[in-house]
C-alpha cells in the first residue's frame, strides 16, 4: 500500500488550545502542566465537532455562544483532569497529541486510491477529500502512545472502513459536481 502525502489540520485544535492559554495566563487556578493540557485539550476536541476545512481559527472569530460552550467544556476537562493527572506517571516527556482518526483515515484513503481504478482522483484533491472525509468522521484525540487503543477499537467497529469509504465516494462525487 502507497503512503499518501498529504497534511491534514483540525483547526479546532488552534481554538481550543488558545483557549487554554488564555485561561492558563488569566486564572490563577487553572494552573495544568503541558501534560494535564494536552489532555485537556484531547478530551474538549474528542467533544467539539473537527473543523478541517479553514472556517474559523482563532478564538476571537467564534460566536459568543460557541465560545461559551467551548469555556464550559475546557472547565469539564480540567476538572477531569485535575481529579485525574497523568503527568506523575510513566511519562517523562516525549508524549504527543494525536488525532487516531486522521491515521485511519489516511489508511482508507490510500487503500481507496491504490485500489480503485475506475475513480480518478488527482493528487492536488486527495488533501481535500482527506479534509471533507475528517469533518465527518468522529475525532479520536489521545495523548501518548497509549491512545493507540483508540486506533485497535475503531478497527474493530466493523462499519469504521465501509462508512469511510462511502464518505470517500460522497466527497468525491461532491467534488466532481462542483467543477
Amino acid at each position: 500500500m502507497g503512503k499518501l502525502d498529504y497534511t491534514a489540520h483540525n483547526f479546532m485544535e488552534d481554538i481550543v488550545f488558545e483557549l487554554i492559554a488564555l485561561k492558563q495566563k488569566d486564572d490563577p487556578d487553572f494552573d495544568f502542566c503541558e501534560r494535564c493540557r494536552m489532555d485537556i485539550g484531547a478530551i474538549v476536541l474528542n467533544a467539539v465537532e473537527p473543523q478541517y476545512i479553514k472556517v474559523k481559527t482563532k478564538l476571537a472569530e467564534l460566536d459568543e455562544t460557541t465560545r461559551k460552550s467551548l469555556e464550559q467544556l475546557v472547565d469539564e476537562a480540567a476538572e477531569q483532569v485535575r481529579a485525574n493527572p497523568h503527568h506523575d506517571r510513566e511519562d517523562n516527556g516525549g508524549y504527543h497529541l494525536e488525532n487516531f482518526s486522521e491515521r485511519m483515515v489516511r489508511q482508507v484513503l490510500a487503500e481507496f486510491v491504490e485500489n480503485q481504478f475506475e475513480i480518478e482522483l488527482a493528487p492536488e484533491d486527495i488533501p481535500l477529500v482527506a479534509a471533507m472525509v475528517l469533518n465527518q468522521t468522529k475525532p479520536r484525540y489521545a495523548v501518548t502512545t497509549r491512545g493507540g487503543a483508540y486506533k485497535r477499537l475503531a478497527q474493530l467497529d466493523h462499519q469504521f472502513v465501509p462508512t469511510t469509504i462511502s464518505c470517500i465516494y460522497n466527497v468525491i462525487r461532491q467534488l466532481k459536481d462542483l467543477k
